[in-house]
């Protein structure tokens, strides 16, 4: 992965060399800012995806009965009184998928929840010192294949906090442009959680196994540095709104050169007032934690499957912002 970080730190650099004004919801909160003043600023923003297909006696090779469903949602509330000011966000991104006969399980598609708060006081209008949170787990119980419920016996391979990453970072921020800031923390603390025994035993969180060689541990704590750049734009006549955050953190305790990446993009297209097409893309790696490899190449993610890979994540939905 460390190959590949000058890559994603060019492709993130040559998005700030355009446009002048912020995205979407900066020009609404800040527009709520001047209006109401010091204060909360809240809001929310909800994208659904559904899709079904019924197909009765088909047709040799055309295909099979499917229903998915999902989406993305996600509410913010800012505060902002004199030089103080504390950010926070949740956001989930949850798909499911059911293909042919109402008897099959229901498939997992995304699951991801990403809690962040920031809460900080400037010293002048370019550097505050800042405490960044950020927590990063899933809703639902996933088995092998991907499936919400077993129905072969098949193993349970992640839940709700199992895994979760939490880090806590204090540092410095610094306001580079009205669009661009970076945030720098030399001593942040990393922790990977998993709360169920069963899911740390497969050895596939990053957790060491235990002192007498039998099961892994449930947690590994890690020591290392933030780097945070944070880029919104607009253009095309405000109708063109892009947000991009760029994580990078290093474990001082395990291999500080491989870098894991935490790389999140979010295009979106104003249609009308509130409504918009959102293309949603993140990176994700994280050098201590396996993901599903399809070695074989047969399309299916097999039990044993696995590997240190970047994962990408794409999504692209309708979706509804107000700030309240």
């Amino acid at each position: 992965m460390k190959s590949n970080l000058t890559i994603l730190l060019a492709l993130f650099v040559s998005g700030i060399l355009f446009g002048q004004a912020g995205n979407d919801r900066l020009a609404e909160i800040q527009k709520a800012s001047a209006k109401d003043g010091e204060g909360w600023v809240k809001g929310a923003g909800i994208g659904l995806d559904f899709a079904q297909l019924a197909l009765i006696n088909p047709r040799f090779g055309s295909g099979d009965n499917r229903l998915g469903f999902g989406g993305l949602g996600n509410v913010f509330a800012n505060y902002k009184k004199g030089r103080i000011y504390w950010l926070n966000n949740a956001s989930l991104q949850l798909s499911i998928q059911k293909i042919g006969v109402s008897s099959n399980p229901f498939q997992k598609n995304l699951d991801r929840l990403v809690l962040t708060s920031k809460a900080g006081r400037k010293f002048n209008d370019k550097w505050a010192a800042a405490l960044d949170l950020g927590i990063e787990s899933q809703m639902t119980p996933t088995y092998e294949g991907n499936i919400l419920k077993a129905v072969n016996g098949e193993k349970l391979i992640a839940n709700f906090f199992s895994p979760a990453t939490i880090r806590v970072s204090p540092g410095i921020d610094y306001f580079a442009t009205p669009h661009l800031t970076f945030f720098m923390s030399p001593a942040s603390l990393k922790m990977i959680y998993i709360s169920n025994q069963a899911i740390a035993d497969l050895g596939t969180f990053g957790t060491e196994k235990n002192a007498n060689g039998i099961g892994y541990k449930k947690t590994d704590t890690q020591l290392g540095a933030t780097l945070k750049g944070i880029y919104t734009n607009k253009y095309f006549g405000d109708k063109l709104a892009i947000n991009s955050v760029l994580d990078l953190y290093s474990n001082y305790l395990r291999n500080p050169q491989n870098i894991d990446v935490n790389w999140h993009n979010d295009f979106s297209w104003n249609i009308w007032k509130g409504l918009a097409l959102n293309l949603v893309v993140d990176v994700l790696y994280d050098d201590d934690i396996f993901v599903q490899v399809d070695r074989n190449n047969n399309k299916v993610y097999e039990p044993g499957e696995q590997g240190k890979r970047a994962t990408i994540i794409q999504a692209l939905l309708i979706k509804y912002n107000l700030v309240f």
